[in-house]
């Protein structure tokens, strides 16, 4: 393994996430609000759903039998089951939508943003690379953005929006409907640290640049879909604050039909 790619590879998500996390990741590792969960669970589903296909591309260009294992024990827990849980990540994430106030139907119809359904496409297209490195890179890396470990040995104090901590605290959310954040946190500081290894011992010399410039440009990309989310978290918010003080004693509507941004005009 390159050290000096490995320590390229951490930088790179530093300087480029944690050291300035998107609005939508800070709130969510501070003060997460209905909106903001709402929100993430009607985006982040739908990444969820289309994380197989990639990883199913990835590996079907990569020869390698130790990154092939990773992926199938990485798609065990997205398609089958988490160990550490009692569902696959989709319908955990589905379950935390419940609890605050959305239906599956509400979930499952809400398309994707804009600058998610474009963020979506580009994984797609670089995960079909027959450069397996590329499309791991660019899908894989972002598993790195939920290493909790990752900010704090560089003396930050970002957290990835992972931890189910701030969720109980400000929500009054409870340890079951939580279990979404409780297994992605642990399971992605493990999955982080991984990701790294490979693209540190798995990068041709010569080529960490290329590589680091796919990475780049997917947090990029995933922060463009986050600031997006943000703007929805937002409107949903400030819909249900409106309909609070209107004394209209239900929450605001995910899946508005006048302006999409998840509440009724």
């Amino acid at each position: 393994m390159s050290a000096a790619m490995a320590r390229a590879v951490e930088e790179a998500v530093v300087e480029r996430w944690f050291r300035r996390p998107p609005a939508l990741i800070a709130a969510m590792a501070s003060q997460p609000t209905i909106g903001v969960t709402q929100a993430f669970v009607m985006q982040w589903t739908k990444f969820s759903r289309l994380f197989p296909r990639w990883v199913g591309a990835i590996i079907s260009n990569c020869p390698e039998p130790r990154v092939i294992a990773y992926e199938v024990e990485n798609l065990m827990s997205e398609v089958v089951r988490d160990p550490a849980a009692d569902d696959n990540h989709y319908e955990l994430l589905v379950r935390l939508g419940e609890r605050v106030g959305l239906s599956r139907a509400q979930i499952e119809a809400q398309p994707p943003v804009p600058e998610a359904a474009e963020a979506f496409e580009w994984l797609w297209t670089q995960a079909r690379n027959p450069d397996w490195l590329v499309g791991f890179a660019a899908v894989n890396g972002l598993e790195i953005l939920g290493d909790r470990h990752l900010p704090r040995r560089h003396g930050l104090e970002s957290g990835t929006g992972l931890a189910p901590e701030p969720y109980a605290r400000a929500l009054g959310l409870t340890e079951e409907s939580l279990e979404f954040f409780e297994v992605s946190d642990e399971a992605d500081a493990g999955h982080g640290k991984t990701t790294v290894e490979i693209l540190a011992s798995f990068t041709p010399e010569g080529r960490e640049q290329e590589i680091l410039k796919v990475l780049v440009e997917s947090m990029d990309r995933l922060r463009r879909m986050m600031d997006a989310v943000w703007v929805l978290a937002r409107s949903i918010d400030a819909r249900e604050g409106d309909a609070n003080r209107a004394g209209a004693g239900s929450p605001a509507e995910p899946g508005g039909k006048e302006d999409g941004t998840g509440a009724k005009g």
